[in-house]
């Protein structure tokens, strides 16, 4: 049987992240994962063809394309019960919705890509989670300021209310299959993590989804371990990767320390780069 697949989307401040890193800790070796999609980590061919919003979409969008074709491959892996991905299709359309950028790309344009291109590729086990929170407790869970600059849009209350309209009207109709929603105002870590373990349970993972109600909870920002400072430096550091939200955790024989914007990982014979699904399956070490 083919692992499934679970999506994690929805607007920013409604818990995605610290449900990864409970999810990833967790769960191990029997998990891949897809980080948050970053075009600023991509090079050579796979760069964004032109430094516009529509530009930037249109990569994040072939992002999901080949993500889509890598999911089919990797869900045979039999050393791999479930994949996990941070945001997929519906965090670009979301954008797409709500910007109003200039040169951005028409979300008819995208919601066009979706459908004749990215949704054919999709695996049959893709499972989504959509997690919801309201733009006052968006705000308020990031502190209501923009660290960097260039995050400031996502600060913006107009954007997070269209994003909230997206997400709950339109995000449903754009998933393979019906999704699960979350509302996530009020809610404890505990009582979404049980939510989407229900979601596992229910697709034949007992299992797994039991591992994750007994998984204890983390620190939210551990430290970057130093055996990653010189890579996280040499590639962006905060400005590109965010901050790490899990610590350093065996995987594979390798080691992985997952961020906001990315993820690095040292191989067994002491190699860094950018974790990276899409270009091979990483397979558990003999």
């Amino acid at each position: 049987m083919n692992a499934p697949v679970l999506v994690l989307d929805g607007p920013p401040g409604a818990g995605k992240t610290s449900l990864l890193a409970r999810m990833v800790c967790a769960l191990a070796d029997d998990t891949l994962w897809f980080t948050e999609p970053n075009a600023r980590l991509s090079c050579g061919l796979a760069a964004p063809v032109h430094p516009s919003p529509a530009g930037h979409t249109l990569w994040f969008l072939r992002h999901e394309l080949d993500k889509s074709r890598a999911m089919r491959r990797l869900a045979c892996d039999p050393d791999t019960r479930l994949l996990i991905s941070d945001r997929n299709h519906l965090g670009v359309l979301a954008y797409c919705y709500a910007t109003r950028a200039e040169d951005s790309l028409p979300y008819r344009t995208a919601r066009d890509f979706y459908a004749r291109r990215i949704a054919p590729e999709l695996p049959e086990t893709v499972l989504t989670a959509i997690l919801l929170v309201s733009p006052d407790q968006s705000l308020t869970r990031r502190g209501n300021v923009a660290e960097l600059p260039r995050w400031k849009q996502w600060f913006d209350e107009g954007l997070l209310e269209r994003l909230h309209r997206f997400y709950t009207d339109i995000a449903p109709s754009l998933c393979p299959t019906p999704p699960t929603v979350i509302n996530t105002d009020g809610a404890t870590p505990e009582t979404v993590l049980a939510q989407v373990a229900g979601v596992l349970a229910d697709a034949g993972l007992d299992q797994t989804a039991r591992r994750l109600t007994s998984a204890t909870a983390r620190a939210p920002r551990p430290p970057l371990d130093p055996q990653f400072a010189d890579t996280y430096a040499q590639l962006g550091g905060l400005e590109a990767f965010g901050h790490p939200f899990t610590p350093a955790i065996a995987h594979r024989g390798g080691t992985v320390q997952l961020c906001q914007l990315g993820a690095l990982h040292r191989d067994p014979a002491g190699h860094t780069r950018l974790w990276n699904p899409l270009a091979a399956p990483v397979r558990r070490a003999a």
